[in-house]
C-alpha cells in the first residue's frame, strides 16, 4: 500500500461509537469533506453528517462538492454506514475510515486464522481476492467483522493501516472502500451499506452475511439448484486428462485417454466419472479461442472416438475453454477492438497471470488477448464455437476457464458477460453441465460445479450452494501438472473434504508408473458413493 507524505486533515467524526472520516476518489484526484462546510445531526442511534463542500491537497485548497454519511445502530454492536456523494469530476470511490484504532492489527478472512497487519498494510478486494465482502480486524482486543451488502458485483476494498503522519499518527486504520461500476460512473456516487460488527461472535457475523447474500443473488442450496442436470448428481470422481502442453507435446492423445478411462471404469461406476480435458484443443492456451480436435491427438475422428467410447462407459466428458482469453495472433483475432479487451476502470489492459510458457524467463505472454464476456461480439463467437461442438460430439459438460477474472471494465460488465454467457449455453445445450474455475459469491449463482485449488480451498459456507474438484496442476500421483505451468507440484493423494469431488490427473505415464496410487483413490472415490 502507498500512502500520502503529509497530513490529509480529513475530519474525524464520532458516530455510534465509531471515530470516522469520509473521502472520495474521482478520476483525476482525491477529496476530503470542508469541516468549515459541515454539519452534524444526531438522533437515537443515528447521525447523519453533511458536508456542502469538499477539500483536496490535505486541506489546501477547496472546491464544490457534497458528501452525506449515515451512520445507523440498529441493535447493540452493529453500525450500519452509507455514503452519498457529489464531485466536481467524475466519480469512482466512496471511501469510509474507521480511525483511532488500536495500532495492534491483525486480519482474517475467515474469523479464525488472523494474521498481523505489517508495515506496508493489508488490502483485501473483492471479487478477485475474497469470494464475499467479508473480513474480519483485531484491533488490540477489539474483534470487528467488516462486511458490505451490495446485490451487484462492484468492487470493494478493505485496507488496513497504521497512520503515518498527523494527530492519530501510529495508530490504526480500516478503509472501506466502494467502487462504481465503471460503466455507470458520474459525478455522484451512493455506496451499499457497510455494516460493523463489534459483538465478537464471527460465527454470527458470517451466517446473517451469507443469509444475506443468498437473498440477493438467488443462491439456491445445491441440492435445490436448477442448473444440475440428474446425471451430475451422481459424480464422485473427476478424472484430468491432459491432452497437449503449450510446447506442443502430447501427454495424452485421444485414444489413450479412452484407455484410461477404460481403466477407472473397470473399477467405479462410469456414472459416476466426469473427464475433464485440458488441452484437447491442441497447444495448451496458444490454441485457446479457436476451437477443434487437434490433428497431433487423433483429430476429428480421434475427439469422436473418444466421446463415443466415454458414453458407452457412462462417463460424461468435459472439454476446457477459455471464458475471456485467446491467442491474439490467430488470424481470426488479428484486429481486436478495444472495447473488447478486458481492462481496467480507467482503460489498463488486463493481462493475466503472465505464466512463462516459453522458460524464457520473461514471463512475457503478449500474444495473448484477454477478452471481456461482456461484450457481445466475444461472447458470441465462444458460445457459437462450444454449441457446434457439443452438437457434432455430443459432450454435455463445458469448463469454462478463468472466470474468477473480474475487472471494472468501463465498456461492459464483466460479471454480466459470464451470466449471459452461462445463460445461453444452458439454452443451446440440453441437459448441459457447467463448471467453472474459482467461486465468489455471485458466480456462484451461475455456475453450480467449480475447479479451485489446494491453496485456495473457499470458504466453509460456500459448501450448502456448489461442489468442487481440484485444480489441473493437482492429482498427479507423482505431482506432475500435465498442461499447468508449475510442472510439478505436492504429489500424492488429495485429502477428502465436504463437498470436494475426488480428483485424479493423468499424463503421459501415470498408469504405469503410478497404478497402485490410481487405484488406490478411485477405491477413495468407491467408497464415498
Amino acid at each position: 500500500m502507498h500512502f500520502a507524505s503529509f497530513d490529509l486533515c480529513d475530519p474525524v467524526f464520532d458516530a455510534c461509537g465509531l471515530r470516522l472520516s469520509a473521502q472520495l476518489v474521482t478520476l483525476e484526484n482525491f477529496y476530503g469533506i470542508d469541516a468549515e462546510r459541515t454539519r452534524v445531526e444526531t438522533g437515537a442511534g443515528r447521525v447523519r453528517v453533511v458536508a456542502s463542500g469538499l477539500r483536496f491537497a490535505g486541506g489546501q485548497r477547496r472546491c464544490g462538492g457534497s458528501l452525506e454519511l449515515v451512520a445507523e445502530a440498529r441493535e447493540p454492536g452493529v453500525v450500519r454506514l452509507r455514503v452519498a456523494a457529489t464531485a466536481p469530476a467524475t466519480l469512482r470511490c466512496a471511501k469510509l475510515v474507521l480511525r483511532d484504532l488500536d495500532p495492534a492489527l491483525a486480519a482474517s478472512t475467515d474469523g479464525a486464522s488472523f494474521a498481523p497487519v505489517a508495515d506496508h498494510g493489508e488490502l483485501f478486494s473483492y471479487p478477485m481476492r475474497i469470494p464475499t465482502p467479508l473480513v474480519w480486524l483485531r484491533a488490540g482486543g477489539d474483534v470487528l467483522a467488516l462486511r458490505c451488502e451490495d446485490d451487484r458485483v462492484r468492487e470493494k476494498r478493505f485496507a488496513f493501516s497504521r497512520e503515518r503522519v498527523g494527530p492519530l499518527a501510529g495508530r490504526g486504520a480500516a478503509e472501506l472502500i466502494f467502487e462504481e461500476s465503471a460503466p455507470r460512473f458520474a459525478a455522484k456516487v451512493a455506496t451499499p451499506a457497510f455494516v460493523v460488527d463489534r459483538r465478537g461472535d464471527a460465527a454470527r457475523a458470517e451466517a446473517e452475511h451469507v443469509a444475506w447474500t443468498e437473498r440477493a443473488f438467488g443462491l439456491a442450496p445445491w441440492e435445490a439448484r436448477g442448473d444440475v442436470p440428474r446425471w451430475a448428481r451422481d459424480l464422485r470422481l473427476v478424472a484430468v486428462l491432459h491432452g497437449m502442453h503449450w510446447s506442443g507435446r502430447v501427454l495424452l492423445d485421444y485414444a489413450q485417454m479412452l484407455d484410461v478411462l477404460r481403466f477407472v471404469a473397470a473399477r467405479i461406476d462410469g456414472r459416476h466419472v466426469l473427464a475433464y480435458l485440458p488441452g484437447w484443443e491442441g497447444r495448451y492456451y496458444w490454441q485457446y479461442g479457436d476451437y477443434r480436435p487437434e490433428p497431433a491427438l487423433g483429430g476429428d475422428a480421434g475427439f469422436a472416438a473418444l466421446c463415443d467410447g466415454a458414453r458407452a462407459l457412462g462417463v460424461h466428458v468435459m472439454p476446457m475453454f477459455g471464458a475471456n482469453c485467446v491467442n491474439r495472433t490467430l488470424p481470426k483475432y488479428a484486429a481486436l477492438p478495444d472495447a473488447m479487451h478486458m481492462k481496467s476502470a480507467t482503460g489498463n489492459r488486463f493481462h493475466g497471470n503472465t505464466p512463462d510458457w516459453d522458460l524464457s524467463r520473461a514471463h512475457d505472454t503478449g500474444w495473448q488477448a484477454w477478452l471481456n464476456p461482456g461484450h457481445p461480439d466475444w461472447r458470441d463467437d465462444l458460445a457459437g464455437q462450444i454449441e457446434s461442438l457439443a452438437a457434432r460430439f455430443g459432450f454435455d459438460a463445458v469448463f469454462l476457464d478463468t472466470t474468477e477474472v473480474w475487472t471494472n471494465d468501463p465498456d461492459h460488465d464483466v460479471f454480466d458477460g459470464y451470466r449471459a454467457l452461462g445463460a445461453r449455453l444452458r439454452a443451446a445445450i440440453p441437459d448441459v453441465l457447467l463448471a467453472a474455475e474459482y467461486d465468489y459469491d455471485a458466480l456462484a449463482a451461475c455456475f453450480p460445479l467449480f475447479q479451485r485449488a489446494w491453496w485456495t480451498r473457499a470458504p466453509a459456507w460456500s459448501r450448502r450452494f456448489v461442489r468442487r474438484f481440484a485444480h489441473l496442476c493437482e492429482g498427479e500421483p507423482e505431482g506432475r501438472t500435465g498442461v499447468h505451468e508449475f510442472g510439478a507440484w505436492k504429489p500424492g493423494a488429495i485429502p477428502a473434504e465436504p463437498g470436494l469431488l475426488a480428483t485424479i490427473a493423468f499424463q503421459d505415464g501415470t498408469l504405469e508408473r503410478s497404478g497402485d496410487a490410481v487405484e488406490a483413490a478411485i477405491a477413495a472415490a468407491c467408497a464415498s458413493s
